[in-house]
């Protein structure tokens, strides 16, 4: 007799939520079965989702090991280590099916999903009608300028991978963007704290990530770096447009799907992270200036903002 499979998804909740398709495949290929997933944090996330709510389970429950783990066999997929991954060959969410589910084929993937119930969908509705009422426009943006990989360092935010962007290209977006939206900031409540001082125009949510999922899905449009909340707006169908630094728009994103902006005039270098310490922050190294914008160039990414909006928001 086979001993039961554990999937171990770590890391971040944006590459859980990456996961989600595969995880989904592999419930309709094995529907008899005995698996089960395990996250370090993230089990919410599944919430709602039919085929894996009741297979996943958080790492910290008292007694998970002895009841669960102990007798099975655990897998940890990590697409960072796969070569199409390293060489731009497949995209985070591609990376997990081919683990997961030990294929090449990724032509019935879905998109990530994410379910909510009515009372987070009515929260989330009341919460934007305020914001509304209080700037006073008709469409709603949620930006997340800053990613998990950010630090705050003497009430500076910085951020080491160069994922996120620069809190000077941050507040002259926010400024021009709120003369024709409102604006919701996403963020932790100590960067929310620390942007108050330039951005005074967009709202301060303090929200758990299912909060913020619902407000994704209720708002008009997203904006965001390489972080969780492009992952939710994908699995809402949100249109937006992820701005990125260091990391590439094949892997780490939905380039069919969103509008993507890079940093045209600097060359950057994969960071082999999870696999190489040093060459990962060698590259960290050659990649410092990804995210640095002139003004004039964060006034062409307004643009371009305003005219996906146009285009893609009816």
């Amino acid at each position: 007799m086979s001993r039961r499979k554990i999937f171990a998804i770590d890391g971040g909740a944006g590459r859980v939520i990456a996961a989600i398709p595969a995880l989904k495949k592999y419930a309709k290929n094995h529907p008899d079965e005995d698996w089960a997933v395990i996250t370090f944090g993230w089990d919410t996330l599944f919430w709602g989702i039919s085929e894996l709510q009741d297979r996943v389970y958080s790492a910290d429950v008292k007694g998970i090991f002895k009841n669960l783990i102990k007798d099975s066999d655990i897998i940890s997929p990590e697409p960072y280590r796969i070569w199409e991954y390293y060489n731009q060959k497949c995209s985070l969410v591609e990376g997990f099916d081919k683990l997961i589910n030990q294929t090449e084929d990724h032509s019935d993937l879905g998109a990530p999903e994410l379910v909510l119930n009515k009372g987070e969908e009515k929260n989330a509705a009341n919460i934007l009608g305020e914001v509304k009422n209080q700037q006073n426009k008709n469409f709603t943006i949620i930006i997340q300028p800053f990613g998990r990989s950010a630090r705050i360092d003497n009430g500076d935010i910085i951020d080491d991978s160069t994922r996120s962007l620069e809190p000077r290209v941050y507040y002259r977006l926010v400024k021009k963007l709120s003369q024709k939206y409102n604006i919701i900031f996403m963020g932790e409540g100590e960067y929310a704290q620390l942007v108050t001082q330039e951005d005074q125009i967009s709202a301060k949510l303090q929200m758990d990530l299912r909060g913020w999922a619902s407000l994704i899905e209720g708002c008009d449009y997203f904006i965001g770096c390489d972080s969780v909340g492009q992952h939710m707006a994908r699995a809402f169908n949100k249109p937006g447009t992820i701005i990125l630094g260091s990391t590439y728009a094949v892997n780490i994103t939905y380039p069919d799907y969103f509008q993507i902006i890079e940093n045209e005039n600097v060359e950057k270098e994969y960071s082999p992270i999870r696999i190489c310490g040093l060459d990962s922050h060698l590259a960290e190294r050659k990649n410092d200036r990804c995210m640095d914008f002139t003004d004039e160039e964060v006034d062409n990414i307004y643009s371009a903002i305003v005219k996906d909006i146009k285009e893609k928001v009816k």
